[in-house]
C-alpha cells in the first residue's frame, strides 16, 4: 500500500531489527549509524528534528518536503547501515524488519506530543531520569559541545586524540560517514576519558538535527526539556512494539559481554557455538535482571 503524504506534516519514523533483537551493543555502533544519519540527511536535504537510539530500534521526527524524499532517505540509510553492519559483524541477510514505519503528525499539539514521545524513550525504559541524560537522544548536544566529557586542549592532548579529531574533520568535510575500522583503530589506542572526548566531538561535528525547528515548536530549549519532564508524550498511529519492561538488563548484558571480549571487532558473540551460547544465556540469567525474552533478544535466539 502506498504511503500518503500530508503536506506540512512532521513524520515520526521508526525502525526495528528483523527479529526484534539488539542492534546497538557498542558506542561505535551508535557513532557509525549517527554519522550515516548525518551524511544521508544532508545528501537528501531532509530536515530531522529529533532522533533517539534505543538498544533494538531507532526513532526519528522528520520534516520532509514530500514522501519521496522521506522514503529515499530511509531506504538509503537502512541499506547502507545494513551492508556495513553485516560486514563488521560477519552476518548475512536483512537487518531491519522493514525500511521504516511512519506516521504523519500535523498541528503543533500532535507534533509536540510526538516529539516528547521520541525524547522520552530512554526515560520510559528506565535508563535515565531525564531525557537529556541519555547520550543517544542527543538532546544534551543541542546546547553543549562536550556534555559527557571535558573539552580537549589540542596542545596538551596526546597525539592519538589529536590525530583522531583531524581524521573526523577530514571525513566530515569529504561527506563520508565514519566506518567501523577507523573508529575501532582509534578507540583501541585511547584511554576511557579520551574515548569520551572523541565521542562527544564526533556527535557535535556530525550534528544534523534542526535546532531551530525544535525550539520554534516548544518555545526554546529549556521549554523543550521541560515538556519532556512533565509528560511522556504519545504515539498511537505507528505500528511499533510496545512494552513497559526496563531496558536496564540490556545495559547489564552489554557490560558483561564486553568484559568477556565477545563484543570486540567482528562481534564474536554472533559466532559462538550453541553450547557456549547456552552457557552465556545461563550467565545472564544468574547475574542480571534480564528476562528470558530479553536474553533471547540480546543473543538473537528465537
Amino acid at each position: 500500500m502506498k504511503r500518503k503524504t500530508v503536506k506540512g506534516a512532521f513524520y515520526h519514523t521508526y525502525k526495528i531489527t528483523l527479529d526484534g533483537g539488539v542492534l546497538f551493543y557498542r558506542t561505535i555502533d551508535h557513532l557509525v549509524y549517527y554519522s550515516m544519519q548525518s551524511v544521508m540527511s544532508r545528501r537528501h536535504h531532509l530536515r530531522v528534528l529529533l532522533t533517539s537510539h534505543m538498544f533494538t530500534h531507532v526513532h526519528e521526527l522528520d520534516a520532509p518536503e514530500d514522501i519521496v524524499q522521506l522514503s529515499d532517505y530511509h531506504r538509503d540509510l537502512s541499506a547502507m547501515f545494513a551492508r556495513v553492519y553485516n560486514t563488521e559483524t560477519r552476518r548475512r541477510g536483512p537487518l531491519f524488519d522493514r525500511r521504516f514505519g511512519c506516521a504523519p503528525k500535523w498541528g503543533e499539539k500532535a507534533q509536540r506530543s510526538c516529539a516528547v514521545y521520541v525524547m522520552n524513550n530512554p526515560v520510559e525504559k528506565k535508563l535515565v531520569r531525564r531525557a537529556e541524560e541519555d547520550r543517544w537522544t542527543f538532546l544534551a548536544y543541542y546546547e553543549k559541545e562536550y556534555p559527557f566529557s571535558s573539552r580537549p586542549t589540542i596542545r596538551r592532548s596526546r597525539k592519538i586524540l589529536v590525530d583522531a579529531i583531524h581524521q573526523v574533520d577530514h571525513e566530515y568535510r569529504a561527506g563520508r560517514y565514519l566506518g567501523y575500522g577507523l573508529l575501532f583503530h582509534f578507540f583501541s589506542l585511547m584511554t576511557v576519558p579520551e574515548r569520551e572526548q572523541l565521542t562527544d566531538y564526533i556527535i557535535q561535528r556530525y550534528f544534523f538535527q534542526d535546532r531551530k525547528a525544535c525550539y520554534d515548536l516548544f518555545g526554546g530549549y529549556d521549554r523543550m526539556l521541560g515538556a519532556a519532564e512533565v509528560s511522556s508524550g504519545s504515539e498511537y498511529d505507528i505500528k511499533e512494539e510496545y512494552g513497559w519492561a526496563s531496558d536496564i538488563p540490556f545495559r547489564e548484558m552489554c557490560s558483561i559481554a564486553g568484559k568477556y571480549g565477545i563484543l570486540d571487532p567482528g562481534m564474536p558473540m554472533f559466532h559462538l557455538p550453541d553450547a557456549r551460547l547456552d552457557k552465556l544465556a545461563l550467565l545472564f540469567q544468574n547475574t542480571t535482571s534480564a528476562s528470558d525474552k530479553q536474553i533471547s533478544r540480546f543473543i538473537h535466539r528465537p
